[in-house]
């Protein structure tokens, strides 16, 4: 029975199962901290909580609720319209072109980005947020097909983000299990 029941779940409601796990043990965990250091991570592990749980139960949802949570959106910036033409020019297509497209691997993009974040914490925990960040970047860009310019650039920022929450606001983010105080003791030290 069991087994029947977890049958029917799709990759995606297991990433949202995982996000959620993750983020109300963030959450949980800042409770432990003092309140200045809590602040961002609990707001980040609340809005990620209760994002994945609207998206694990939209179809329960009503209507208006369905629309907002399940709804499409742009981050690029493109309209209704271009979206609508970029979909008929892809249905258009036959499906050799369409999978031609597509790259063979062995995991899926959602089962591939679990399993990277799920290394992310772990690595992180063991030698500090600050050195995994940047290996993070490069290989869920790398894994995405991101030209070299941009993998570049995203970890570049991704590397001033760990230092800037490291230094400003003093979140031990370049401390691990085997590394400590990587920016304290001068080995990454800006000159």
């Amino acid at each position: 029975m069991v087994r029947q029941q977890l049958g029917d779940l799709d990759s995606e409601q297991i990433l949202l199962g995982f996000l959620i796990v993750v983020s109300g043990y963030m959450v949980i965990q800042t409770f432990q901290w003092n309140r200045t250091t809590a602040v961002f991570p609990r707001y980040i592990g609340s809005a990620t909580l209760i994002g994945s749980v609207l998206l694990l139960i939209r179809e329960y949802l009503p209507e208006p609720f369905y629309t907002v949570v399940a709804g499409s959106t742009s981050i690029t910036g493109g309209s209704r319209e271009t979206e609508e033409v970029q979909a008929k020019k892809d249905e258009e297509r036959s499906p050799a072109e369409r999978e031609a497209d597509i790259p063979d691997r062995p995991l899926s993009p959602a089962v591939f980005t679990a399993v990277l974040i799920t290394l992310y914490i772990g690595l992180s925990y063991l030698f500090s947020m600050f050195l995994m960040t940047p290996l993070f970047v490069v290989a869920y860009t790398a894994w995405f097909g991101q030209p070299w310019y941009m993998i570049a650039l995203l970890t570049g920022i991704g590397t001033l983000l760990g230092y800037a929450f490291s230094t400003v606001l003093i979140v031990p983010v370049d401390r691990g299990v085997y590394v400590g105080d990587l920016l304290q003791i001068g080995i990454l030290e800006v000159v």
